[in-house]
């Protein structure tokens, strides 16, 4: 048959069923098996209406399209009825299951109700039987609308506005959704409930099935907006497991500094308690100690010393307040920075090459400490005599520090974690861990960085890089900078 010679009604029952047969299948496509939310167990009953349904309203599709034999008309209706039966009881099980996870609701008085409504459709066709027609069956689908597809309706729409203040704490959107949908479950409930089919809204003179065609395009809209908090569920679900990982990895990362620190000051208190320990015994022991006296109380200062270094340095590094930055000169710190090593700078060869620089932002004090750091591991790791350059220029917007060696290197599988805190090569008691983390993170500040690169028995380069102050920040601003 022609679309043109198709009646009215045959298209509006195809797109009527059409409607439940999508909100069917957005469902079951959805994938729901991880979620916790109670909606996802009740949503497949609701489903399985949305395909019965569908097929009852293809099934009167199909009727009115006047191409079946006689003979199948009335097992046609029956079948036409049966879907609707199971639609309307798949539709109160879709209910009473979102009904059971609301607090303070008592569900269980429907377990006994629902079958009384069942039973009345039921007992009209049975005391029917013997004079069964198709006029019979109309009146058992009326009675089936009237009892348990409106109670279905209506359920429907209280259990799902009250779930939408369950989901409310994930998504107001999603909550707002699923009380619209409630909405126009009541109304569907009116409209396929108490108004016959095929009967006309009086003043409009329309079919009720163009009002429920579009009342359960509403619901499909609607329900399919609301699934999206699986969605949500899934994005709260994985940043809480960031969340977790992240905790955990700062759990760890705290374990991993409170043990450094454990074995870092532990032992010049147990240098300090022994000799405290070998003094006492030779005073019990009646003995002199004029000889030795002078020796452990140097040890217990040094190691007492040493233990209020690592306070300090973990003070330093704990700190999170920015002092105010002013602009400064790099070749004038690195002068002062070797100025502060004093005599110590005579045992290695220590050659400079220092170009005209532009300032940069930052705090002169913590700028040599960044500086002495470098110079000392330099120094810890070269040899007596041995040589180590210090460099600066200007590359594009950024001012460059490079410090070299020519010392022992570090290992490719130790250079990767030498900026972590308690993390030393040298031999305990020579170093703290703490020198070059201090260094990351006064760079940090700067907005600059501090980069490693070292070969085993060749040696290693630091490289500072800064941000500098100029505000033009191109070639010019490094080739007229100060000196």
């Amino acid at each position: 048959m022609p679309a043109s010679q198709c009646p009215t009604g045959v298209l509006l029952y195809f797109f009527y069923g059409l409607t439940f047969i999508f909100l069917g299948l957005a469902i079951a496509v959805k994938d729901m098996s991880e979620s916790k939310l109670r909606l996802a167990d009740s949503l497949p009953s609701l489903a399985i209406f949305g395909f019965s349904h569908g097929l009852h309203e293809w099934l009167e599709c199909y009727l009115r399209l006047g191409y079946g034999d006689a003979s199948l008309l009335l097992p046609i209706h029956y079948l036409k009825l049966l879907t609707l039966v199971v639609s309307f009881l798949f539709l109160n099980h879709f209910a009473i299951s979102l009904l059971r996870s609301q607090p303070k609701i008592r569900w269980q008085w429907l377990r006994i109700l629902i079958p009384l409504l069942l039973g009345l459709p039921g007992m009209y066709l049975f005391l029917s039987w013997e004079n069964l027609d198709l006029q019979t069956i109309r009146q058992a689908d009326i009675l089936t609308r009237l009892t348990i597809g409106n109670l279905g309706g209506i359920l429907a729409a209280f259990a799902l506005v009250r779930h939408g203040r369950v989901v409310g704490v994930l998504s107001r959107s999603v909550a707002l959704n699923l009380r619209w949908a409630g909405i126009g479950f009541a109304i569907y409930a009116f409209l396929a409930g108490v108004i016959p089919s095929h009967a006309r809204i009086p003043f409009l003179a329309v079919p009720v099935e163009v009002f429920r065609s579009l009342t359960a395009a509403l619901i499909t809209y609607f329900l399919v907006k609301a699934m999206n908090v699986f969605n949500v569920e899934t994005r709260k679900k994985l940043e809480r497991q960031i969340l977790h990982l992240a905790q955990a990895e700062k759990l760890a990362a705290v374990g991993k500094l409170a043990a450094g620190i454990a074995h870092e000051i532990n032992n010049p208190l147990t240098n300090i308690s022994l000799n405290v320990e070998l003094l006492k015994k030779e005073l019990r022991d009646g003995a002199t100690p004029e000889a030795g006296l002078e020796k452990r109380f140097a040890a217990i200062e040094r190691n007492i010393d040493r233990a209020s270094r690592i306070a300090r340095e973990l003070l330093h590094f704990s700190r999170q307040k920015e002092d105010a930055l002013v602009p400064v000169d790099l070749n004038e710190l690195v002068s002062g920075s070797l100025a502060l090593l004093g005599s110590r700078r005579r045992n290695y060869r220590i050659e400079t090459r220092l170009l005209p620089l532009p300032p940069v932002m930052a705090v002169a004090v913590k700028i040599e400490e960044v500086l002495l750091n470098v110079l000392l591991n330099a120094m810890d790791a070269s040899l007596p005599n041995g040589l180590i350059t210090i460099s600066t220029r200007c590359q594009g917007p950024e001012v460059l520090v490079e410090i070299t060696d020519q010392g022992a290197g570090i290992a490719p599988e130790h250079i990767n974690r030498a900026l972590e805190p308690f993390y030393t090569t040298k031999e305990v008691g020579q170093g703290t861990g703490m020198g070059l983390s201090i260094c990351y993170s006064i760079m940090e500040l700067f907005r600059g960085r501090i980069e490693l690169n070292s070969t085993v028995g060749v040696g290693t380069t630091v490289l500072l890089v800064f941000p500098h102050a100029a505000t033009g920040g191109g070639e010019d601003d490094c080739n007229h900078g100060g000196g």
